[in-house]
């Protein structure tokens, strides 16, 4: 059993569900960072560079870089570990597809960081399953858990905001937007509680439920 706690408010650049047009960006991009507490805490994306990220995960949470066991990246998108260095004692997990397509950036500082990520497994983050999907990129994965009020998807951009979910919409720049669609009904059909890669978390609510 595990509690989440929110440490970043995402916003991402543009929003068709705001009738903003998808051939331009509104505002800067910030993915939503997640904290996973347990035996040991997991920090999910995490959005901020280091002295920022040090100070929101102190006031969010209490707790120092150091207390940070395990650090999960969704996605090998750039905004998803502006500040991966921070967390130097902790071990970094990526899916295995995603981070072989993050060692193949034309960006130096990109590549030097998948050489230090490690590939997530089954059973290695205890408690926690790693849950692929696909479609925003080809090797987007979530983490799954247990909390006391229900099971949490921590889903990346594979799910932007609420709205995407309702609409079962992926994002402009999604690899495969069909894909994208079949992953998030995945998350519909596992989760009650959805932390999404650029916005507030949000409960699953079932058309069926109690039926």
């Amino acid at each position: 059993m595990f509690e989440f706690h929110i440490l970043t408010l995402g916003r991402f650049s543009r929003n068709r569900f705001w009738g903003e047009l998808e051939t331009q960006a509104y505002r800067d991009a910030l993915c939503t960072t997640a904290l996973i507490k347990g035996k040991q805490h997991i920090l999910t994306d995490p959005s901020l560079p280091p002295g920022e990220m040090a100070k929101v995960l102190f006031d969010r949470s209490g707790l120092r870089p150091g207390a940070i066991g395990a650090v999960f990246i969704t996605h090998h998108h750039g905004d998803h570990f502006v500040g991966l260095e921070l967390f130097e004692k902790a071990r970094w997990y990526m899916g295995a597809l995603e981070l072989a397509a993050m060692k193949e950036s034309q960006d130096a500082r990109t590549r030097e960081l998948a050489g230090n990520i490690i590939p997530l497994e089954q059973g290695v983050l205890e408690g926690i399953e790693p849950f692929p999907l696909p479609g925003h990129t080809s090797g987007s994965m979530g983490l799954l858990f247990e909390s006391p009020d229900g099971r949490v998807i921590v889903s990346g951009d594979a799910v932007m905001s609420r709205d995407f979910f309702r609409h079962e919409a992926a994002y402009f720049n999604a690899v495969d937007p069909e894909q994208s669609r079949r992953s998030i009904r995945k998350i519909a059909e596992s989760a009650d509680i959805v932390v999404p890669g650029h916005d507030n978390y949000f409960i699953v609510h079932r058309e069926n439920a109690g039926n």
